[in-house]
């Protein structure tokens, strides 16, 4: 809580008064890694990340996925504070990942993460073949084709808006929300084990998260996502898991929804997290609309009640109601 001098109009003069003001909390978070590797504990520090402090293990979890550091939940043994115990001014900052026997994390990686988000005169093109190194994933599922009703994203961002607690007491917070709709497919010829969609749910909310950083929300729910689900490398590999006795399989189509401007940054999250469709309050960079026509994500900005730009995949989108 704080006390600013504040400034309102009235009767066309500027009144200085004394008011109470709630400000949201931003502190470092420091992630040291660590591992066995031929018999002695090795360890790094990862990153320093600038948050607002709250679902730290989400947000470690969340990050180290989107890097490529870890493929699945089940690479990481524990995620620790690093002084357990220890009480003081900022000893809740620091924390140690611990992976399971037998994992060494891909240090190229490190090093890449390194590179990207200390050099400012990182080019696109570059950014865009790092991500092709972390991931070799497919979102194009046709099974997904007009599955989402165009209607159904007027309403999302008042929808998160009327989650986001902090920014009603701050204002000072970005939010993620994920969404999922399922879509149910049913055998419509057995022996050739062909599919059709069926006309299915409205979005449900799964994970809603706030942060002062935006990635950081964003790595959150990834980190919600992969703590609730297992995250499949392609959408086809649902596909090929299924028991030939099947008579119907639902494949969820997730999306992903952020406060503000859609970066390329938010689009790598994205996309490594296997997310189908993201969409924006603000407006994507061109960065941003590159890496989703290379992976063809649906990328939708300037979301409101009033309407959307779609950038790319409209192909996911319906006009029907559903």
């Amino acid at each position: 809580m704080f006390s600013p001098e504040a400034a309102e109009e009235n009767k066309g003069k500027l009144i200085r008064k004394i008011t109470t003001d709630v400000v949201i909390v931003e502190q470092p978070l420091q992630i040291t890694l660590s591992w066995l590797e031929q018999g002695v504990v090795k360890n790094t520090v990862f990153t320093i990340t600038m948050r607002t402090p709250g679902h730290d293990k989400l947000l470690i979890t969340g990050l180290l996925h989107s890097e490529g550091v870890i493929k699945q939940l089940s690479d990481i043994e524990s995620i620790k504070l690093a002084s357990e115990g220890v009480t003081g001014e900022g000893w809740q900052n620091e924390w140690l990942v611990h992976f399971i026997t037998g994992f060494t994390p891909d240090l190229s990686s490190l090093e890449r993460y390194i590179i990207s988000y200390s050099s400012c005169g990182l080019c696109g093109s570059t950014s865009l073949k790092t991500l092709q190194l972390k991931t070799t994933i497919n979102l194009a599922f046709t099974e997904h084709k007009h599955a989402l009703a165009a209607q159904s994203l007027l309403l999302l961002s008042s929808k998160m808006r009327s989650e986001q607690a902090l920014f009603d007491k701050t204002g000072g917070v970005h939010g993620a929300a994920l969404f999922m709709l399922k879509v149910e497919l049913a055998f419509k010829n057995k022996v050739e084990r062909a599919f059709e969609q069926q006309l299915n749910k409205q979005l449900t909310l799964q994970h809603i998260y706030e942060d002062i950083g935006r990635h950081n929300a964003v790595d959150k729910v990834i980190g919600a996502l992969l703590t609730s689900t297992s995250i499949s490398s392609t959408a086809k590999d649902k596909l090929a898991q299924v028991n030939c006795d099947a008579l119907s399989l639902s494949v969820p189509l997730r999306l992903l929804l952020v406060s503000g401007r859609i970066s390329f940054e938010i689009v790598q999250k994205t996309i490594m997290a296997g997310i189908h469709v993201l969409v924006g309050v603000g407006a994507p960079s061109d960065l941003a609309i590159q890496a989703a026509k290379q992976f063809d994500l649906t990328l939708i900005g300037f979301v409101s009640e009033r309407g959307f730009n779609v950038y790319h995949g409209d192909w996911r989108l319906s006009n029907h109601q559903r």
